[in-house]
């Protein structure tokens, strides 16, 4: 298992994620479980878009999930994004966590097909409530899916 401060970048044969901040304590809107932040970068270094863990569960990210992504508009269509996923969910899963969660925003199809090809149990719907950051930020409901990482 990887301790906190042991991971700098992870790499598969077209992107790697490089590691640009943790925050330790995590943030009051999501929870104490630490939070990696990575860049996401082709193998030649261009950045293509961002992704993140929280690494945990805490009641508070119920409509944030465990991992976030976003690949930049010029990159999309090259499936960084579920590559970048991909990477996270190894990392969770060599931190110990053993299950993860996405939430993605009903409109949102390029994330919809990347919980369906990392097979991610859809558990429904979910009406992020008002007050909420999600729901601040412009978020109204929500898909919550589920992978079990065994």
């Amino acid at each position: 298992m990887k301790k906190l401060y042991d991971i700098a970048e992870l790499q598969d044969d077209t992107i790697k994620l490089t590691l640009s901040r943790l925050l330790q304590k995590g943030h009051r809107d999501a929870g104490e479980m630490p939070i990696y932040m990575f860049n996401i970068r082709r193998l030649d270094g261009v950045m293509v878009g961002q992704c993140n863990l929280l690494a945990g569960h805490d009641p508070k990210m119920y409509y944030t999930g465990n991992i976030g992504y976003g690949v930049w508009e010029c990159y999309r269509g090259q499936h960084y994004g579920l590559r970048a996923a991909r990477l996270l969910v190894q990392f969770a899963k060599e931190l110990g966590m053993t299950e993860v969660y996405l939430l993605i925003d009903t409109d949102n199809i390029a994330s919809i097909r990347i919980a369906q090809h990392l097979e991610a149990e859809n558990l429904g719907i979910v009406e992020v409530p008002s007050g909420n950051l999600e729901y601040l930020k412009g978020s109204r409901q929500k898909y919550r899916y589920r992978l079990q990482l065994t």
